[in-house]
């Protein structure tokens, strides 16, 4: 379905509220940690000590190094990965500002984008799982904005333009290609599908 807001719910949802509130406190330790280092620099005894758990405490909550770093870019991600049904805009200004802000998102934070990257191939199940959710939910989440082209065209439009983005932002951070090239080609494609949407939903 397209037609809703989506989240990035995770396993926390289904624990009582004082695990919950410490795998929070795990999280932004870990967070925290990437903010400041590298991902290979990080090991999980340095986010137990931040978050002020024992590391066998971390481990009932994480199996991994990459299960603990796929919630974080989830927890990252929150605030540009979920659709706002309160955003009157047309479609398609909605879409051009959705794929700013993940461009931005990641051009201030490239580490975490290396880190994405990393973990789509990740052999932890667990964090395999949270990433094929992340992956679901930015597509779900493009799509809500292609909603008045129909369901199946605004699910295949938004997984090209997922696609286009992870390209385009590969290029820039991993080979040094120009942030600018990520932005005009990524906007480019929301201007090719544009003229598929009711005139309503275009804007200027």
């Amino acid at each position: 379905m397209t037609g809703g807001p989506v989240s990035l719910a995770g396993a926390s949802d289904e624990l009582p509220e004082y695990k919950r509130a410490r795998r929070t406190q795990i999280v932004n330790a870990a967070l925290a940690a990437l903010k400041e280092h590298d991902y290979e620099q990080i090991q999980m005894r340095d986010v137990a000590e931040r978050a002020d758990v024992a590391l066998g405490t971390l481990y009932r909550y994480f199996g991994s190094k990459e299960h603990v770093y796929a919630a974080v870019l989830a927890e990252w991600a929150q605030p540009v990965f979920v659709a706002d049904d309160s955003d009157s805009r047309p479609a398609v200004q909605r879409l051009r500002a959705k794929v700013r802000a993940i461009v931005t998102s990641f051009e201030k934070r490239p580490g975490f984008f290396k880190v994405c990257l990393l973990l789509q191939n990740s052999t932890d199940p667990a964090a395999a799982q949270m990433m094929d959710e992340f992956a679901e939910v930015a597509t779900r989440t493009l799509a809500h904005d292609f909603s008045a082209l129909g369901e199946q065209e605004a699910h295949d439009a938004a997984v090209m333009l997922w696609g286009i983005i992870n390209t385009v932002l590969s290029a820039a951070i991993l080979r040094g290609h120009p942030m600018a090239h990520a932005y005009r080609i990524s906007e480019a494609f929301v201007d090719l599908v544009a003229p598929r949407f009711p005139d309503d939903q275009r804007g200027r």
